[in-house]
């Protein structure tokens, strides 16, 4: 936001408290949610904000990211969601985007826009054959359900597939065998959720999918070379995700 303050005026609000009172007052353009981890408090006051006011445009800013959560950021009707770090021309450029669609004048009101999405660039290229097919949607599955329990033959019948060939496929397209790709996903996950000061060791390791905290504690020092205890006093010391996690 400090990038922000030398072009546009900035009316920085901490608290729900007079939140409401503070856009009636200040008529913004745009309205800037930016959380690290949103807490269930702050995406009811994002939506409540929506809802009272559906002509302001919401943009969203988070650090943690999931696909649940920006479903139900668009869900909401924010204008835009972003996950950080977000460069400087990034937000410009989405900045700019909105600007287009503004009125000139406020008291000609403003209508209800959203961007025009990007399509995604999967989406230009032709359809995959059967293995890359089945391959993503193992992938889908895994970033869907990774923190419960998950069997492979589970995902194979997902797949409509036998176990042998989910493996098969899985390995030609990915290098990787599910079993190892599963196990760094959540490895992955869990030096993401470690960032966040308010939860514990044992909460991280049953939201990242892991057994039991000493599991996941003797598997993270087997990959990361320490215990989540000594990443998260240093976590700039250490590589975020070791070549074999």
């Amino acid at each position: 936001m400090g990038e922000l303050e030398a072009h546009v005026r900035l009316l920085h609000q901490v608290g729900t408290a007079t939140l409401f009172q503070g856009i009636e007052r200040g008529a913004p353009l745009l309205a800037c949610f930016e959380f690290d981890y949103p807490s269930l408090n702050g995406l009811k006051t994002l939506r409540a904000t929506k809802q009272a006011f559906p002509a302001l445009p919401i943009l969203m800013l988070t650090l943690h990211h999931s696909e649940a959560l920006a479903v139900w950021a668009f869900r909401t009707r924010v204008w835009d969601y972003l996950v950080k770090p977000v460069s400087e021309q990034d937000l410009w450029r989405r900045i700019g985007q909105l600007l287009q669609v503004l009125p000139a004048s406020q008291d000609a009101g403003r209508q209800i826009a959203m961007p025009a999405p990007l399509i995604p660039q999967e989406a230009r290229i032709e359809a995959p054959g059967r293995s890359e097919r089945v391959a993503e949607e193992a992938l889908t599955y895994v970033q869907r359900h990774y923190a419960e329990v998950l069997r492979l033959e589970d995902v194979a019948r997902c797949c409509r597939m036998s176990v042998w060939e989910l493996s098969r496929s899985f390995k030609r397209v990915h290098g990787l065998t599910f079993r190892e790709y599963l196990c760094r996903y959540r490895l992955q996950r869990a030096l993401k959720m470690l960032g966040n000061p308010h939860v514990t060791i044992c909460e991280v390791a049953s939201a990242a999918g892991f057994r039991n905290a000493s599991h996941f504690t003797r598997l993270f020092r087997q990959r990361i070379g320490v215990t989540p205890s000594q990443y998260r006093l240093n976590p700039s010391e250490h590589r975020p995700c070791p070549e074999d996690a």
